[in-house]
């Protein structure tokens, strides 16, 4: 009778489950009984990294689908809860393209990928490694481990110290971009490289000892401090394959640039050279225009505008005292100053019908205002500019309200501002999401934070916030704003601001009100002053009842959290 009874009973729990099988059967989606060749075709309009996040839990076909077509992984921007989930289920030995990023919104996500997936033998079949913003510390052990990527076709790498990198053989590598110091020489066996990119801002004691690959085509050079261009210029000159030359010249030299010294380098040792591109700082201190226009003339000859067909323009200040720049059109660069009072009266060599069928400025996303120029060229005006600096307390015009794509926003600590000015600014920068200013000239243009309008205007917009923006302090002086400034703070941009620079006193500050109001952050970057025996971690976080999901990175006072879903 039991085992009777016992039959009947699973009889029913099988019928049971059936039905609820059959009620609950997958029923397949006209999506998904797509042959592969719509979805390929489908996949090739989207990131391989959203592809990878949307589709790879649903069956397996898909999942076969996203390993044999999905290869591209660009890391940049992507939050923390993406970025582990891809990680997690995809396959990085299938990787061909690899792009991480130290960035605001990514702080960490170097290292952290590496402790995730080992360095040698998950990645050695890549060609294409992006690796930007990187510590120096890391750096340090993560280049040598680079000798095992021998399909590596382009590398981007920075920032390192060239004194600290024995010899590195990439045999197949051909495009390099790379910021570091003026020691290059771990390079000379690059036989293949045929495009390098150099950002030289990695300051360090050592000597500089600055040598190319013999084998480039084309050479783009940054340089940020006194002497570096000279010691440039020396070292070009056994580059006689080069076809492709950028010079992008930060530093405001004692000496202006020279026409006939480059024409003579050219036609004695780079003579593949049909490009050359470049933008030369200098100090004008004289009040006659008739030295800007002998600086001009070296660039004016036959050899310039009649054989090579390169022009220049330069833009001088009236004032007797002043910053010039002369530079190569049409413009070569992202990031533009300006130093004249007025467009009108630059010198150029360009004729008025070239200047009318092109423009001149079309790579410029960033545009730096030093000075108030009444007459802009109006190819700045168009809507490439993303990002507006304001630097001075003269700089501002009727123009700079008319910029209405702007996402990004830097103003520096003497900009003299009304609150009005700023309001109108803000009202008519519909796309703004990032500022960049001090704690103290936020609080002078929000009047002590009291003007209401722009409070509510600032809320709303801005998703990322640095408030350690301060051109006249150097990277190792900052403004510590106290607990009640970061209280002002809070109250303003705590309901939506998603990414934060600041610099606080002690960690109290940061666990009290950072993290336990803005509870949107996606990222948080934090230099404590006091930090030697008081460090912020996870089990101190625990002690003062704040857990969640984060990576957290330590470097001297910094201290960048790199967070999961907090909502």
């Amino acid at each position: 009778m039991a085992s009777k009874r016992q039959h009947t009973t699973l009889s029913v729990t099988n019928t049971h489950r059936d039905l609820l099988q059959k009620r609950f059967k997958h029923q397949p989606t006209i999506f998904e009984r797509l042959p592969n060749e719509i979805h390929i075709e489908i996949f090739s309009y989207l990131l391989h990294v959203d592809i990878v996040y949307a589709f790879s839990q649903l069956n397996n076909r898909f999942q076969n689908l996203i390993l044999n077509h999905c290869h591209t992984f660009d890391f940049k921007s992507i939050n923390s809860t993406k970025f582990k989930c891809i990680i997690r289920q995809h396959q990085p030995e299938r990787w061909r393209y690899l792009r991480l990023s130290n960035e605001t919104e990514t702080p960490g996500q170097i290292i952290y990928f590496f402790r995730q997936s080992p360095f040698k033998t998950c990645l050695p079949q890549l060609k294409n490694l992006s690796l930007t913003n990187m510590k120096p510390i890391d750096a340090q052990e993560l280049i040598p481990q680079l000798k095992t990527f021998t399909y590596l076709v382009s590398l981007t790498i920075g920032n390192i110290c060239g004194k600290t990198i024995s010899s590195l053989e990439l045999p197949s590598l051909k495009y390099l971009v790379l910021t570091s110091c003026k020691i290059t020489k771990w390079m000379k066996n690059f036989n293949q490289l045929e495009k390098l990119e150099h950002t030289i801002e990695y300051d360090c004691i050592h000597d500089h000892n600055l040598i190319w690959p013999i084998s480039l085509k084309q050479l783009k050079v940054s340089y940020t401090q006194q002497g570096d261009g000279e010691i440039v210029y020396a070292s070009l000159c056994h580059l006689s394959q080069l076809e492709s030359l950028t010079l992008d010249d930060n530093i405001c030299s004692s000496l202006p640039p020279d026409g006939q010294k480059w024409e003579k380098l050219i036609t004695s040792s780079l003579t593949c050279l049909n490009e050359f591109q470049f933008c030369f700082k200098f100090w004008k201190d004289s009040s006659f225009i008739g030295d800007m226009n002998r600086i001009v003339s070296t660039f004016s000859t036959p050899f310039y505008l009649k054989e090579k067909r390169w022009f220049i323009q330069c833009d001088s200040h009236h004032q007797q005292f002043s910053v010039a720049l002369l530079y190569s059109l049409p413009f070569a660069f992202e990031r533009f100053e300006i130093v004249t009072h007025s467009f009108d009266q630059s010198i150029s060599t360009v004729n008025d019908d070239y200047k009318k069928n092109i423009n001149l400025y079309a790579n410029v996303n960033t545009l730096i205002v030093n000075v108030n120029c009444e007459n802009l060229n109006e190819n700045l005006l168009n809507g490439n500019i993303q990002h507006l600096v304001l630097k001075y307390s003269d700089s501002l015009n009727k123009w700079i309200f008319s910029m209405t794509q702007i996402r990004q926003l830097s103003l520096g600590s003497q900009i003299d501002m009304s609150s009005k000015e700023f309001a109108c600014l803000l009202k008519n920068t519909p796309y703004l999401q990032s500022l960049n200013a001090s704690y103290h000239t936020l609080n002078y243009l929000t009047t002590d934070w009291q003007n209401k309008v722009i409070c509510r205007l600032l809320s709303c917009k801005i998703l990322s916030l640095n408030l350690c923006f301060d051109e006249y302090l150097s990277p190792h002086t900052q403004n510590y704003v106290n607990v009640y400034e970061v209280l002002s703070i809070v109250r303003v941009f705590g309901k939506r601001c998603q990414h934060l620079t600041v610099s606080v006193y002690n960690r109290n500050v940061v666990a009290g009100l950072i993290l336990r109001t803005m509870k949107h952050l996606h990222s948080l970057k934090v230099y404590l002053k006091e930090h030697d025996d008081l460090k912020i971690n996870k089990e101190w976080l625990k002690t003062q009842n704040i857990t969640f999901d984060c990576f957290i990175n330590v470097n001297n006072n910094e201290y960048t959290f790199w967070f999961n879903n907090r909502h």
